[in-house]
């Protein structure tokens, strides 16, 4: 009874921290991304949940700007199982939002417009999110949770 007393609240306690752990990113700060032999400069700030990235410079093309948001998801979050190609696109308000995935997570990046910038139409700019995915609540939500129930009914019959 006294190991039932003692495992099921330290169960419970993880499966709770577990629940409400704040992501692995690695932060804010200045990045360079070198894509075609040229360097892209770039600065990310946390804003909230998201992080909001600018490049000094555009990197061009849609598809250099999403190798580039690729690099700006690796170098902010350090997850090195992001998929390189997109799953699917959506608008978020005027924002356009790619999603990629990758082992415990998918990953947001929404690039903003320029329209209300006249003098800045050649910015890059946006934010990525990270949001866990199914599994990731498998691994860190179920199984600590089945874990717990097993030992739960399983000990005081061993006794």
């Amino acid at each position: 009874m006294a190991i039932r007393n003692t495992i099921l609240p330290l169960l419970l306690s993880l499966s709770a921290t577990a629940w409400h752990s704040p992501g692995n990113a690695e932060g804010a700060g200045t990045f360079n991304y070198l894509g075609d032999g040229e360097n892209y400069a770039y600065s990310v700030k946390q804003t909230g949940d998201s992080y909001t990235f600018e490049f000094e410079k555009n990197p061009g093309a849609e598809g250099k700007k999403l190798k580039a948001a690729v690099h700006v998801l690796h170098s902010v979050y350090g997850d090195d199982s992001v998929n390189p190609r997109y799953s699917e696109t959506f608008m978020k308000e005027t924002a356009l939002c790619f999603v990629f995935d990758g082992t415990f997570h998918s990953y947001r990046a929404c690039f903003l417009p320029n329209d209300y910038s006249p003098g800045n139409r050649d910015r890059f700019w946006g934010f990525v999110t990270q949001l866990p995915n199914a599994l990731w609540l498998i691994t860190w939500n179920l199984l600590p949770a089945l874990l717990a129930i097993g030992l739960f009914f399983f000990l005081p019959k061993k006794r």
